[in-house]
């Protein structure tokens, strides 16, 4: 469990093994922090229905790949919400997005990653090759 905003979170899980559960809810796309065992979150999205290619049929997904390095460093964690209308869920998504502030926001109606996370993920790749 990982808590995002003031919602609680199953996982974060790899995203090439993820299992999705079979309801309808809210997913936050998260990648490795700087300590061990923190996340960062890049995005937070809403499903009716999780499904398995979820992230990789999102038009960020190739962002999201030049930020964490590989696809073994993007985690998904979600939030249930069994019953819910898409408006329920939409306002959950703004409030979390929000309170949290993820690292990655549309700029011009462009979705791009900001210099500063860009630059953090630089970082990480190139510890990594030590």
């Amino acid at each position: 469990m990982i808590t995002l905003g003031a919602r609680s979170f199953a996982g974060p899980f790899l995203a090439p093994l993820w299992s999705p559960p079979k309801t309808a809810g809210l997913y936050a796309v998260l990648v490795p922090g700087w300590r061990l065992l923190t996340f960062r979150a890049l995005h937070f999205g809403q499903a009716e229905s999780f499904a398995p290619d979820l992230l990789k049929s999102h038009v960020r997904y190739a962002e999201w790949l030049t930020i964490a390095g590989t696809d073994w460093n993007l985690y998904i964690a979600t939030h249930e919400m069994s019953f819910s209308t898409p408006a329920q869920r939409d306002a959950a998504e703004r409030e979390l997005a929000r309170s949290y502030k993820p690292e990655f926001k549309p700029v011009d109606g462009r979705h791009a990653p900001s210099l500063r996370t860009l630059l953090l993920a630089q970082a990480m790749r190139t510890g990594q090759d030590k």
